[in-house]
């Protein structure tokens, strides 16, 4: 067994930066979270780097967005400072270029996004009681809606997000929009606000299109699933599709002008996962590349990179050229990085630390399984083998490895594990027909999944013998699958994986519309499918050891 040259505790040492964004003024803000070992708790900072190359750094608690004044003056963040851990709730801060933040509203019971209409006005998405019974400590609540709770958010019964404006100079919040439901996301552009959500509470991602103008709604689009709203010197880009695959259809880019609503990348079979912005009057989008995350220009039909291109770009954001993005790639964690005229550089070295610790350069290969030909990467540690092999089965089922850092894998590698990883038919970064798998759950996936360590034991000298198997969410579902299929591997771990289908339906926050999508139909109506694609009902066959980790 190799000594260990990256530990658990620097894999969970590596700072996240996430929330970039460029002022009018061309200055950049991020948000850093760093691990506080004694307190057990993150440590969370604004950081704002000036045009004359300093930087300022306001501490704060579980900061999730940022936004500059129109005039770049002001930075608007939605966090927690100086409150108990037990204070419910987040506030709007508001930092002016000196001095400390100042909380200019308070909403207790959550706040998700905040956006400058103007110099004097911000709009905020929060959430707002709207049952009489639910009572203020929060033990007690009735509701006729689904969910009951959301992962990551507790119960959120008997609220829903409305959209509120607060008079930045006096701190008085007005509601400005509410709907039947949650409203997902909005916009401001020419003065106007364009926000969407979804009409019925028991189909979340099909949405409709508002604009509120001069006091007056106007619905400007139905049926659509939308992720992202972004305002353009001439018109209002939309993220969305409208489902030819269901859920798993890939994001396409909508403008909305005078003339209407147009598809603007329909001719690029890729699916977009965020507008950046523009660049020279072009839409600057990030987007999925056969395991890469590239930041590129949408001309026509084509994507342009400017970053990333076999790499990972976390987030961006452009204005007045400038574009700032967090990006990282197999052995460089995430950096904040510039891009301006052609030329990149590097704006943080807050994770430079991890390049002592020997990190290891994955290898990429293909496996020919099912018709497709499959990316696949390998981790392999130090020695000559043969090596044992852990299998890494990523998240969605529509997720992506690739060219990304992996520190958990590197951790492995690191402990003398070789890692062996890829994108079998159901994952993003591919046609919108290789990412469908519905109703197909274990099929090809499996068998793709098995010829990728087939040619992995061959080629790298693994040790057939000692294999495991890992993964999260639909990669604890798929070592669900493997163990009843298969008893190769000596020791698995499924993470947050799908056992039954007919208690994920009834009983999880995504469930009841999550499964109808991607089995087809409701146990009522589909009762044989659901039970044939649960692995629950095959644990007769399972010989390998296992830890369920939910």
């Amino acid at each position: 067994m190799a000594t260990p040259s990256i530990t658990a505790r620097d894999v969970v040492s590596i700072a996240r930066i996430y929330g970039v964004r460029v002022s009018p003024r061309g200055e950049v803000a991020y948000i850093v979270s760093r691990p506080d070992f004694d307190k057990n708790r993150y440590r969370v900072e604004v950081a704002i780097a000036s045009t004359d190359g300093s930087h300022y750094f306001l501490e704060a608690q579980s900061v999730s967005m940022l936004d500059w004044s129109p005039s770049g003056s002001m930075l608007a963040f939605i966090g927690r400072r100086n409150v108990k851990d037990d204070e419910k709730g987040a506030g709007v801060y508001i930092w002016s270029g000196r001095g400390d933040p100042r909380l200019v509203a308070w909403f207790k019971h959550g706040v998700y996004e905040v956006k400058w209409a103007s110099e004097e006005r911000l709009l905020v998405l929060a959430d707002k009681p709207v049952k009489e019974d639910y009572d203020e400590d929060g033990d007690y609540v009735a509701t006729s809606q689904m969910p009951l709770w959301f992962d990551g958010a507790g119960i959120i019964a008997g609220t829903k997000t409305i959209l509120y404006s607060i008079d930045v100079d006096s701190g008085r919040v007005s509601e400005e929009a509410e709907e039947e439901s949650s409203i997902r996301g909005f916009e401001i552009h020419n003065n106007d606000v364009y926000y969407y959500y979804a009409p019925d509470w028991r189909k979340p991602n099909i949405h409709r299109l508002v604009v509120k103008r001069r006091g007056e709604t106007e619905v400007l689009a139905e049926d659509l699933t939308i992720s992202q709203l972004y305002s353009h010197r001439e018109g209002l880009y939309i993220l969305a599709h409208k489902r030819p695959i269901g859920l798993a259809s890939h994001f396409k880019l909508f403008n909305l002008s005078d003339e209407g609503i147009d598809c603007i990348s329909c001719g690029v079979d890729k699916n977009i996962h965020e507008i950046a912005g523009t660049l020279e009057g072009d839409p600057l989008v990030i987007y999925a590349d056969r395991g890469a995350r590239p930041l590129a220009v949408l001309k026509g039909s084509k994507m342009e990179t400017i970053a990333g291109e076999r790499g990972y770009i976390q987030d961006a954001h452009s204005m007045a050229g400038l574009v700032a993005y967090i990006g990282e790639d197999p052995v460089t964690p995430p950096e904040v990085y510039i891009y301006r005229a052609g030329s990149i550089a590097r704006l943080t070295r807050i994770n430079s630390w991890v390049n002592s610790l020997g990190v290891r350069k994955p290898i990429h290969f293909t496996v020919e399984a099912e018709g497709d030909l499959v990316d696949a990467w390998v981790i392999l540690p130090n020695g000559d083998g043969p090596h044992p092999a852990i299998l890494y089965i990523h998240g969605g089922p529509k997720g992506m490895y690739g060219y990304r850092f992996h520190g958990e894998m590197q951790f492995m590698a690191s402990n003398g594990f070789a890692v062996v990883y890829s994108n079998p038919r159901g994952s993003d970064g591919y046609s919108e027909e290789f990412a469908d798998i519905r109703g197909r759950y274990g099929d090809a996936d499996y068998k793709q999944l098995m010829s990728v360590v087939d040619k992995a034991i061959r080629e790298f000298n693994l040790d057939e013998s000692r294999l495991g198997v890992t993964g999260i969410s639909y990669g604890g579902y798929m070592t669900n699958v493997i163990i009843t299929k298969t008893n190769r591997f000596k020791a698995a771990v499924s993470e947050n994986g799908i056992a039954d289908w007919i208690a994920d339906y009834w009983a999880s926050d995504i469930g009841y519309w999550f499964d109808p999508d991607q089995i087809g139909g409701t146990p009522h109506d589909n009762l044989e499918e659901y039970i044939r694609r649960s692995p629950a009902y095959n644990v007769d066959n399972v010989e390998t050891t296992v830890l369920i980790i939910h």
